[in-house]
């Protein structure tokens, strides 16, 4: 059984762009995603309201919320066989019918479990989002590094498009229960959509916010508008529990954690640029920060590589972009 190295993998390849857009080397960071193993781990957050959550984190996790009618599930996850594990956890709480799907943003590893789940559910995502599903042979060959190309883990996936999309804002009703979908701008993705359910003060972020305090990975670029969107979220939403798509369960306190790291990077790479120092030169000179290093115990080895990998990209990214003014 092989699965991702839970080393740093930097490499000088192309980073994700929009598909047929040309593209610099980048320090591509490519996290550990293999699902070899994860069992993903109910928890109630209230009642009838679930985190499926990872064990061995960055793989995702995903959740579901039951109503009178029906079940509604957050991401699909990264192929039939843990899909299939998302329904069977629901089956052990419910056997109501999953009627919606939810896909928080477009990467495989949200989206490529669509498949395996019921003709009659319906899958939901932000209109940004289904439009870059459709780049489905290119996603699949980004997923294909992050499962370290196991071929067994993509064989079967196939594309299934969003059967409703939304904008700003939707809300779905499960029957005595509603969930809401926010759009609150360009984020980790362009279609980044948190999930909220008010009376569990619970929401659901995919790649907007991660948890464990990771930094916010800048994967597209946009810093200024990923903190807008984040400080539109913090507004928003009154937010006790975060579901992030990668990390443990989190708090409303990673918004400002998010906030105040994108808010520095920002800055920093200005100075930088104003100084006339050179991308190398910035990136060599630019390690995270301390303070935006929580405690992480003995999980330091296999996590930390993780942080400083999203960090180094995300430092390419603003530079770049603060270069071009």
């Amino acid at each position: 059984m092989r699965r991702v190295a839970t080393t740093l993998l930097l490499t000088f390849a192309l980073g994700r762009a929009l598909p047929g857009a040309a593209v610099e080397p980048s320090p591509r960071f490519v996290p550990p995603l293999h699902p070899a193993g994860v069992e993903l781990v109910p928890k109630e957050l209230a009642p009838g309201v679930y985190a499926l959550m990872s064990p061995r984190p960055p793989v995702d996790n995903s959740g579901f919320v039951v109503g009178e009618r029906g079940v509604l599930v957050i991401d699909a996850h990264i192929n039939g066989a843990m899909a299939r594990q998302i329904q069977a956890a629901v089956r052990q709480v419910t056997d109501k019918p999953i009627l919606y799907l939810v896909n928080t943003n477009f990467h495989g590893d949200h989206t490529f479990g669509n498949y395996a789940f019921p003709a009659e559910t319906r899958i939901v995502a932000h209109r940004l989002t289904a439009e870059r599903m459709r780049h489905f042979d290119e996603e699949k060959v980004l997923m294909n590094e992050a499962v370290n190309r196991d071929p067994a883990v993509l064989a079967d996936v196939r594309l299934r498009m969003p059967d409703l999309t939304f904008d700003d804002t939707l809300k779905l009703d499960l029957g005595g229960r509603s969930v809401e979908l926010y759009h609150f701008g360009f984020g980790n993705t362009p279609g980044d959509t948190v999930v909220y359910v008010p009376e569990a003060k619970a929401a659901w972020t995919g790649n907007l916010v991660l948890g464990g305090d990771m930094p916010p990975f800048l994967l597209e670029g946009h810093p200024e508008e990923f903190l807008m969107t984040l400080a539109n979220f913090a507004r928003t939403l009154d937010v006790r529990t975060i579901v992030p798509g990668h990390g443990p369960l989190t708090t409303a306190k990673a918004l400002a954690t998010d906030l105040d790291y994108l808010a520095t990077l920002i800055q920093s790479m200005r100075e930088s640029v104003a100084a006339g120092r050179s991308l190398e030169e910035t990136m060599a000179s630019s390690p995270l920060a301390e303070r935006f290093i929580p405690p992480l115990g003995d999980q330091a080895p296999r996590l930390l590589p993780f942080y400083q990998g999203v960090h180094t990209q995300n430092v390419w990214q603003v530079y770049r972009e603060m270069a071009k003014r």
